[in-house]
């Protein structure tokens, strides 16, 4: 085993170190909570053995830090990289048989749970990313890149789950709303590399429907992953179309790192990619790439110059994110003569005012430009607002 970069001191120090609450163990206890000889609570994590001796990383820690491990509100990781910190060599019989006083910085990056991993399996994360660069950490995340790690998960989730549940509503299967899929509860926050974990809704509530959706929308984000490292660069994704793939792309682009900034690479895990393979690291690398696969992808899809209609919206799809367009009135725009009705896709930017339409039924003004044959909203506006 590692020799400690540490101080030596007595064994007993910490007292017995005997478990007063196993939290995990296989074969023996490997994450427990004792009491040090004033009562204070300690957590010992295994981080190693050899010979009938198994090391422990013994860290000071708190009935607070307890429980949020025992809740999933905190990773292994995380509840024992504490100030105070101690590495404990036990014998087959129990007894300390060494004892150091360390620095948890000491302690060898690949003897350490991973970050993100839980106390037990049934805890793990749904969907984490993880910042990785020499800027991030305790005291030097900017709000900036903390913000970013939110956003980027709350994008790729909504499109992973606006993608399976149009296939599923195509196939005549059940769904919910995107945002039951999308707009899920945090878990946990990491401050050692700055980390976000996301689980999934209330368990009370998830049903079999619901584990169907979140398995479609790991396969479709597997396969983002997949056409990262093809090469074949102008390819849609096998079951979805050219739109798709490269939404599903775009999506993917969004938990890359920038290209300028502190954070060089991020790391994608908990169960939604676990299921289908370990956490993936995305660099800045990645980022060119798929920018130049977008590229390539997009340069295959035709766009009109933009176009104005007026009418009422009859029917609004919050899930599909599109509405249908009846009584049309076309301003200045002979390519719709004679069409009656038009069904536009439309982007978040414009969703309350298009369910707000919806409800009223007041005529409104649709900014909207044609893509390979679709029709996308860009603006909209009442027919009674003043002009802008």
């Amino acid at each position: 085993m590692w020799e400690p970069k540490g101080k030596i001191i007595d064994k007993k120090a910490l007292g017995s170190l005997a478990p007063e609450e196993v939290l995990f163990e296989y074969e023996e206890p490997l994450t427990f909570v004792a009491e040090d000889p004033e009562g204070h609570l300690l957590l010992a994590h295994c981080v190693g053995g050899d010979r009938g001796v198994s090391r422990y990383l013994v860290a000071a820690s708190s009935r607070f830090i307890i429980e949020d491990l025992k809740a999933g509100r905190s990773d292994v990781l995380g509840a024992i990289r504490q100030p105070r910190c101690w590495i404990a060599d036990i014998g087959s019989s129990g007894a300390v048989e060494s004892l150091w006083t360390v620095d948890f910085e000491s302690v060898p990056k690949d003897i350490l749970p991973r970050p993100g991993a839980m106390l037990t399996p049934a805890l793990q994360s749904l969907f984490r990313v993880r910042l990785i660069g020499e800027g991030v950490g305790p005291g030097r995340t900017s709000a900036a890149d903390v913000r970013m790690a939110a956003q980027a998960a709350e994008t790729s989730l909504k499109t992973l789950a606006e993608i399976t549940l149009k296939q599923r509503k195509q196939s005549g299967r059940p769904t919910r709303q995107i945002r039951y899929y999308s707009d899920l509860p945090v878990q946990y926050l990491g401050a050692a590399s700055f980390e976000i974990g996301l689980r999934p809704p209330d368990a009370s509530t998830l049903i079999d429907l619901d584990k169907e959706v979140f398995a479609e929308m790991g396969a479709h984000l597997d396969s983002a992953f997949k056409a990262l490292r093809d090469g074949n660069v102008g390819s849609s994704i096998p079951g979805l179309d050219q739109d798709q793939s490269t939404r599903l792309i775009e999506a993917l682009k969004a938990l890359t790192p920038s290209t300028q900034g502190d954070v060089d690479r991020v790391e994608i895990g908990g169960a939604l990619v676990e299921r289908y393979r370990p956490p993936v690291t995305l660099t800045r690398e990645d980022r060119r790439a798929i920018s130049a696969r977008l590229k390539i992808m997009k340069g295959g899809v035709t766009s009109e110059e933009p176009f104005r209609v007026r009418g009422v919206i009859s029917e609004a799809d919050q899930e599909l994110r599109s509405f249908r367009l009846r009584d049309l009135v076309h301003v200045e725009d002979p390519r719709f003569a004679g069409v009656d009705e038009m069904t536009f896709g439309f982007d978040e930017h414009v969703y309350e005012i298009v369910m707000e339409a919806f409800i009223s039924l007041e005529r409104v003004v649709v900014v909207g430009e044609m893509i390979a044959g679709k029709h996308q909203a860009l603006d909209i506006k009442f027919e009674s607002a003043p002009p802008t």
